[in-house]
């Protein structure tokens, strides 16, 4: 049975004799494939083919010398992880300098013994395995973190669907929140590792409302009354501590848990005053405060004004100042799709742009929905009792 060659060595010298005594000699083991080229520009087109594990090159060499060659071989990905040796006959330090200024691994000059050569070589493929064994690594450790993003993403979807069942209309207010924070966060520099934690405690903002009465779970806390805001003040406690326990996201829950903190001091549950309230928590107070206005069915004007009202009192200015920006960049966007209509031009097929809700803050219509005959008579004869609020748009037909 044939010995299985592990290891690839790619000999580069324009010189045959010498090419062909220093491969002799590295063949006599048994683990060493070796492979040869006349020069670099050869020895280039067989490396990109054979892959080799090392490879010994001589400095001056016609067409392409050996520090081109090596600039080469460690410019291209496929190969840069081959161990690369320099022979010449120079002693100049300064023409060592350049080749391992080009990536070489180590200079040898060409009067080296091969026994000195051979313990070099052996003492670079140790180093080319530790190598190979941390690569393997990395890559068995970025396929761990692939899944555990791909199971994280999907309990995140189970979450909001669970919300949405409990409470219409939460999911889609979810992404949106997504959508604005991870805006802010961009312009507050927020890390990375920190605004994965932020953008979690946005899409799940409301999951808490799983524990509220029915009657509470879609309802705005301004439009209730005292007794029942002590239950309604429940639900960010509930939804920290269903974030809490997932590993790692103690921010997340945080930023829940205080979602109703002011920025002049005057929320709860801590009343916790400026950059005493997590920035994670600063950043869903204007998210909750701008949902709690669509509810109420505030034109997009009206809304701009209320959160600079309430800028260094429920809000934190810079904050609050970007959001702002995102919903006029947002609705700059969006208003050459969408036209503002009244109820009685309402007609079957119209697509709705915008939530419509009822002066008791019921939600109506969500966005995305295609009108039909049944839709239209049930909302018209519900405008008779419970009057919608704010305008109606749809989108635009082409």
């Amino acid at each position: 049975m044939t010995e299985q060659k592990e290891i690839k060595i790619l000999l580069v010298d324009d010189d045959p004799v010498f090419r062909r005594a220093i491969g002799k000699y590295l063949s006599k083991y048994p683990a060493f494939e070796v492979f040869e080229a006349p020069d670099g520009e050869e020895g280039f087109r067989a490396a990109k083919e054979i892959q080799p594990d090392l490879i010994i090159s001589d400095y001056y060499m016609p067409k392409i010398d050996g520090i081109e060659f090596c600039r080469k071989v460690k410019g291209d990905p496929a190969l840069s992880s081959a161990i690369f040796i320099l022979l010449t006959v120079e002693k100049e330090v300064s023409h060592k300098i350049k080749g391992l200024e080009q990536g070489a691994d180590d200079y040898i000059e060409k009067s080296t013994s091969a026994t000195v050569l051979m313990s070099k070589i052996k003492a670079f493929l140790r180093i080319k395995h530790l190598q190979n064994e941390l690569q393997e690594e990395k890559e068995k450790l970025a396929d761990a973190n692939a899944l555990l993003e791909k199971n994280f993403k999907e309990l995140t979807s189970i979450l909001l669907k669970i919300i949405d069942f409990r409470v219409p209309g939460a999911a889609d207010r979810a992404w949106e929140a997504k959508e604005a924070t991870e805006y802010i966060c961009a312009r507050l520099g927020i890390r990375n590792s920190e605004k994965k934690k932020i953008i979690f405690a946005a899409l799940l903002h409301e999951i808490g409302k799983v524990g509220l009465p029915d009657h509470l779970a879609d309802k705005n806390k301004s439009g209730i009354t005292m007794e029942e805001q002590v239950a309604f003040n429940q639900y960010p406690v509930i939804g920290s501590m269903i974030t809490s326990t997932i590993s790692g996201f103690k921010d997340a829950a945080n930023a829940v848990y205080y979602q109703y903190e002011n920025y002049d001091g005057s929320g709860q549950p801590e009343s916790l005053l400026g950059e005493e309230i997590p920035v994670g928590a600063r950043i869903l107070r204007v998210i909750v405060l701008y949902e709690e206005l669509i509810k109420e069915g505030r034109s997009a004007e009206d809304i701009v004004l209320e959160m600079k009202l309430a800028v260094n009192k429920a809000l934190d200015p810079e904050i609050a100042s970007h959001f702002i920006d995102f919903l006029i960049e947002k609705d700059a966007s969006q208003s050459a799709n969408k036209q503002r209509v009244k109820l009685d031009e309402l007609q079957p097929g119209m697509v709705i742009a915008e939530d419509i809700y009822s002066s008791s803050g019921l939600k109506l219509l969500p966005k995305g929905v295609t009108l039909q005959e049944r839709i239209l008579q049930v909302i018209t004869e519900r405008n008779r009792r419970d009057p919608i609020i704010g305008a109606i748009y749809i989108f635009k037909i082409e």
